[in-house]
């Protein structure tokens, strides 16, 4: 028995619905998932009815963008109450900027030439999450580009490119609490991607980390190389702390982690069950 544990969705920048993630993971062969869509829980009910149709159990999750001072760090949440009104206050105000540095960036295109508009993005978003996904296929569409990864470039909307505008984030700390305090198990994401502390995230860090209420690491991850794998697992066990994995699959979206890179043992979705046993009982 497997499961994937970082997915996502239409929802936020993927390109299968809730509903298609959930299908495709049970053709796929997976007992468990989890659909961690980028701050928002608006997918989860589809989900979770998708799982209960399908037979396939769903965790309902999600993963908050945050800061380590100029750095970016993404914080995985596991068996959130997503019906949480705190937390739903929380993501609109990541709902709102991410409306707004939309519009900055088409803004930043027109005023380099590129003839794509706001309402076209729009369009192509729908009515909830609006992201640099939807910027790449009105590119595309126009013939700007070919492929969403050429427009991630610092030609046009790539981190630091000419068009890029920075997105709303919390603080680690913030990030951490909005998920405990959702009743959930906070996991950091990637630390293979992270590049501080001289080059990759250092044990100290996440023992600060852990410190502010952080469970877990995700070792296993699509694009994470042997000895990193490694490095990470020996950190969690060390250090007490949860080990989970996932692709990261955001559909077909040419970026290539996609699922059934990752099959994480099922073992683990249990010991994420006992630590979410444990936080309910309070020892």
């Amino acid at each position: 028995m497997y499961a994937d544990l970082h997915l996502h969705s239409t929802v936020s920048d993927g390109t299968n619905t809730p509903e298609e993630v959930v299908k495709k993971a049970k053709e796929m062969g997976f007992a468990a998932i989890a659909l961690t869509d980028h701050d928002t829980v608006d997918g989860l009910e589809q989900a979770l009815d998708a799982g209960r149709k399908l037979g396939i159990e769903v965790i309902p999750g999600i993963e908050i963008s945050t800061l380590q001072g100029e750095e970016e760090l993404h914080v995985l949440g596991y068996f959130i109450n997503w019906r949480d009104e705190t937390l739903i206050k929380k993501l609109k105000l990541f709902v709102e900027s991410r409306k707004t540095r939309a519009e900055k960036m088409v803004r930043k295109l027109n005023e380099l030439g590129i003839k794509i508009s706001l309402e076209r993005v729009k369009q192509i978003a729908g009515p909830d999450f609006i992201g640099r996904p939807h910027i790449a296929k009105a590119l595309i569409e126009k013939g700007y580009v070919k492929s969403i990864p050429e427009a991630f470039t610092e030609r046009f909307i790539g981190k630091n490119g000419k068009a890029y505008v920075e997105r709303y984030k919390v603080n680690v700390e913030e990030g951490i609490k909005m998920i405990l305090d959702a009743g959930g198990i906070p996991v950091l994401a990637h630390p293979g991607l992270m590049h501080w502390d001289y080059g990759r995230v250092s044990e100290e860090t996440i023992i600060k980390y852990k410190g502010m209420g952080l469970k877990g690491i995700e070792v296993f991850y699509s694009k994470h190389d042997k000895n990193t794998t490694k490095r990470f697992f020996d950190i969690a066990q060390r250090n007490d702390l949860l080990i989970t994995g996932g692709s990261d699959c955001h559909g077909d979206n040419g970026e290539g982690r996609l699922m059934g890179a990752v099959k994480l043992p099922y073992m683990y979705v249990e010991k994420l069950k006992q630590a979410k046993a444990k936080l309910i009982s309070g020892f």
